[in-house]
């Protein structure tokens, strides 16, 4: 059956169409609450930078809550029109160290391939299977190893992502000219943005108000996208087997949080949905959900059972979930 007959898909529709008012409310409230809690940051240093650093976990919330903005942007259901998303968008992206093309492109391939084994690749946290794992070179072993311990993939790797890795063209983005072009435009808009909050408060005040806010709200989206994707029992399969409908409502998880939190996180939380019709925007995703039973079946992940997945690191193909390395039984060594 083809995903737009789906009854899941059917439900989604109704809500699948831009606000104004709603988008202005939430673009509004949000640029205000970061604007005011950076200017109080920088106010704080004054006062005691532990101040500072408690002000920092608001500006990062509202800085997250920016970069969802930006990724409905990128899927064009934030506004009615895809010039204004694509305006917007490329805000954004200035905002929160992010080229807005560039990553559109990424993140759309992650929509298109997710839990696809023969289609890993841009936009996703990488994943081996056991056997692949088992059957690697001890330096290739160890270098996952390292990618996928929580403290690296969620302290290092995130803030690295944002920070540095976005200022350069990787993968199949780099290939387009248009990829080269938002990255390099976005560098330029972030070194006009960034010169001139130093030229105004310095470079120490500068990086002691901003280092925090951008290492946690890196840290925040990557553990969003993360978890809904990696869970125990997420859906993982090969291109014979893989179809859209069950790779979104499989795996894709509900990330059932607190209502602060779904609004700290953009209602990203509501990833079965999205996935399945990138077209609701996040501010009614809530609703959807809500309203439509036939959206209500999703994997359901609560906060103490995802801090549990930070450990899950492989995708063993025939017990059919993810594990970690400490579930390995054989020693890890190519089998002879």
């Amino acid at each position: 059956m083809q995903v737009t007959k789906t009854p899941a898909f059917v439900a989604s529709r109704v809500f699948a169409h831009a606000s104004y008012a709603k988008a202005f409310f939430q673009l509004g409230h949000t640029v205000a609450i970061y604007g005011m809690t950076i200017g109080l940051m920088f106010a704080s240093l004054s006062v005691h930078y532990g101040v500072t650093l408690l002000l920092s976990l608001l500006a990062a919330a509202a800085y997250l809550r920016l970069f969802m903005i930006g990724h409905d942007c990128s899927h064009g259901s934030y506004l009615p029109h895809k010039w204004q998303n694509m305006l917007l968008g490329n805000m954004m992206g200035v905002l929160t160290n992010t080229p807005f093309q560039y990553w559109a492109g990424q993140h759309a391939m992650h929509h298109r391939s997710t839990g696809n084994l023969d289609k890993r690749g841009d936009g996703d946290v990488i994943t081996r299977t056991v056997e692949e794992y088992v059957n690697a070179g001890w330096f290739s072993r160890l270098c996952y190893r390292v990618y996928r311990n929580p403290w690296v993939l969620f302290f290092f790797s995130a803030p690295l992502h944002f920070v540095v890795l976005q200022r350069i063209p990787l993968g199949e983005q780099s290939k387009t000219w248009g990829g080269w072009l938002s990255v390099l435009g976005t560098n330029l808009g972030i070194l006009i943005y960034y010169g001139s909050m130093i030229a105004i408060f310095g470079l120490k005040p500068f990086l002691l108000v901003y280092v925090p806010v951008v290492m946690l709200s890196s840290l925040g989206a990557v553990w969003l996208f993360y978890v809904q994707h990696q869970f125990e029992d997420a859906y993982w399969e090969r291109n014979g087997v893989w179809n859209y409908h069950d790779a979104t409502l499989e795996g894709s998880s509900f990330y059932d949080l607190p209502r602060w939190l779904h609004w700290v996180s953009g209602n990203i939380g509501y990833h079965h949905i999205h996935h399945l019709n990138p077209k609701v925007p996040n501010y009614h995703l809530p609703t959807c959900y809500d309203d439509q039973p036939a959206l209500q079946n999703a994997r359901k992940l609560g906060i103490v059972e995802s801090l549990s997945t930070a450990w899950l690191a492989l995708w063993d193909e025939k017990a059919g979930k993810m594990v970690s390395f400490s579930s390995l039984a054989a020693p890890e060594r190519k089998t002879q």
